[in-house]
């Protein structure tokens, strides 16, 4: 039983090691990182600025910031996301 429980942990921790964390409220991301969060469903609203920063809102309620490498460049990339960024609330400066 003691062997079936360690073995549980392992896979447990292992798990937990290989899944990315999601970023922190305000924390600055890259492009790259922020197009996966989109793909992935996470995010509920987008803000553009002149400046290129773009601004998260994700499921979670955390804001990140990321900077697109040319303007409407994350508006480009909710429109060939699909379903996923069907609902997505969007605004700009």
């Amino acid at each position: 039983m003691k062997r079936i429980l360690k073995f549980a942990l392992v896979i447990i921790f292992l798990l937990a090691a290989c899944s990315p964390a999601l970023p922190a409220d305000g924390q600055t991301i890259s492009w790259g990182h922020a197009i996966e969060l989109l793909y992935d469903g996470r995010v509920t609203a987008v803000v553009q600025l002149h400046s290129l920063e773009v601004r998260l809102t994700l499921r979670s309620g955390v804001t990140v910031i990321t900077a697109e490498p040319t303007i409407d460049a994350i508006f480009d990339e909710i429109q060939r996301c699909g379903a996923p960024c069907a609902n997505i609330v969007q605004a700009m400066e």
